[in-house]
């Protein structure tokens, strides 16, 4: 995690990267944060930064992740064996749907008895919020959580 100052929040954080960025864009109209983040790596390859732009955006993500708070997933895909827990198979955000997520039970349908040319009306029964049952008593569903709202 950045030592640099570890108790900043998301918006602390951005708001100290904001002025930054907003000196970089008096400087360069029409420049967008993408520009910002190529020339910072380029600064670390002239500046002889040890591994250069490669290591500086790689701890620079390994930060960001570490340093922003988990979002939930928006949709989820899971399993649960005849009395067992149910087991998260795949999630997605909102840049995918539901379906795209329900599909990522495609390979478990087929392993417990579903018939291949049959999986794709059974994803649209989960889609439509369907839990399936196996002959074993696997279950299967796919959802939106709750706290999404968009």
């Amino acid at each position: 995690m950045n030592s640099v100052a570890d108790d900043l929040t998301t918006p602390d954080r951005a708001a100290r990267a904001r002025m930054a960025f907003e000196l970089y864009q008096g400087a360069y109209e029409a420049a967008h944060i993408s520009d910002l983040i190529g020339d910072l790596m380029h600064l670390a390859d002239v500046d002889g930064h040890p591994g250069g732009a490669a290591r500086a955006a790689r701890h620079a993500l390994r930060d960001y992740m570490d340093e922003t708070p988990t979002m939930p997933p928006v949709y989820v895909a899971q399993m649960r064996p005849k009395g067992g827990d149910w087991i998260t198979v795949g999630e997605g955000d909102d840049s995918v749907d539901l379906r795209d997520v329900a599909n990522l039970l495609w390979r478990q349908l087929q392993k417990h008895g579903f018939r291949t040319g049959e999986i794709a009306l059974h994803i649209d029964d989960i889609v439509r919020g369907d839990v399936l049952t196996a002959e074993n008593g696997t279950e299967f569903r796919a959802f939106k959580t709750p706290h999404y709202s968009g």
